[in-house]
């Protein structure tokens, strides 16, 4: 059995969040931790976290899936691994990761700021999405959001039309649409975007677990910025792991007479959020977005 197989087996068998199973593969390693589950040998917590199929076969097709198309499965043995990951009994860390696009997950991890909002905006809040993005990868900070539609993907957007990388933590496979049609255009939106999730590529996860990748969304990022939330239980999901993770949340205000900026102004009036207004705001507010921060390309016309 190869490491690759091994992890792809742990992904299909553990749904995330998995602390059983993330202690175990630490304590013994994947390949040793797939030998004893599969023979049902592990610890009963273990156990308890596996679900029912045939994980050796979905490993073998998502590591078929992966050579075709280039994906590529990052583990926590490579250089590649965000290094400042917590390791707390409030936040559960993924077995590996598969990615898709250019660029190190943990280069593009180290500073970088989470944008979160509604999916159905307004054309307030798209803008708004849009120009703090741009304007944080002006500065070289890495925009990260779910991929899902409305200020997900605007935030993606703007970074990429400030020619600057982006990252999405999708709840599915990232061969799977989800929502329908969604991830397909995002795939192919920018090569400056890199697509990432914990399950495997040909997954469709179950529904109560495709919200998991809030909690990654918010611990491999310096920072969380909320943009007009509305009823977004995933966005304030994002917020409340980015708080248990010790991560600063933002919030941008809108019109007080807007409902779907509520629950910013309520993160702003209770403490919970530090209320911004720009990019350059969250680099004010966030230091360890303003160190080492790197000069913005040189895009003056060769002679």
């Amino acid at each position: 059995m190869t490491l690759p197989h091994a992890y792809a087996y742990l992904l299909s068998s553990a749904a995330p969040p998995a602390h059983a199973t993330a202690r175990f593969v630490r304590e013994v390693g994947a390949i040793e931790a797939v030998r004893r589950i599969s023979a049902d040998r592990a610890p009963l917590a273990v156990l308890a976290e596996q679900r029912p199929g045939d994980h050796d076969g979905a490993a073998r097709d998502a590591v078929a899936a992966a050579a075709m198309h280039g994906h590529r499965l990052v583990t926590p043995l490579d250089d590649e691994w965000p290094t400042d990951l917590v390791h707390t009994s409030a936040f559960c860390p993924p077995l590996a990761l598969w990615v898709n696009g250019r660029g190190s997950l943990g280069e593009l991890a180290r500073r970088s700021v989470a944008i979160v909002g509604s999916r159905r905006p307004t054309t307030y809040g798209e803008i708004y999405a849009m120009d703090i993005a741009a304007g944080l990868s002006r500065h070289g900070i890495t925009v990260w959001s779910g991929g899902t539609p409305g200020i997900a993907a605007l935030a993606l957007g703007g970074a990429h039309n400030a020619r600057g990388p982006s990252v999405a933590v999708l709840g599915s496979g990232i061969r799977n649409d989800y929502p329908a049609h969604h991830e397909t255009f995002l795939l192919d939106r920018s090569p400056d975007t890199l697509v990432v999730s914990e399950h495997n590529p040909l997954t469709i996860p179950p529904a109560s677990h495709v919200g998991a990748h809030n909690r990654l969304l918010a611990a491999m990022t310096t920072a969380c910025v909320v943009v007009e939330p509305g009823s977004s239980d995933a966005a304030m999901c994002v917020v409340e792991q980015a708080e248990v993770n010790g991560r600063p949340v933002l919030a941008f205000p809108g019109p007080v007479t807007t409902l779907l900026f509520r629950q910013s102004h309520d993160l702003i009036r209770t403490g919970r959020a530090t209320l911004i207004s720009n990019a350059d705001d969250v680099l004010e507010c966030v230091p360890a977005l303003a160190q080492h921060e790197r000069p913005a390309p040189d895009k003056t016309p060769e002679s």
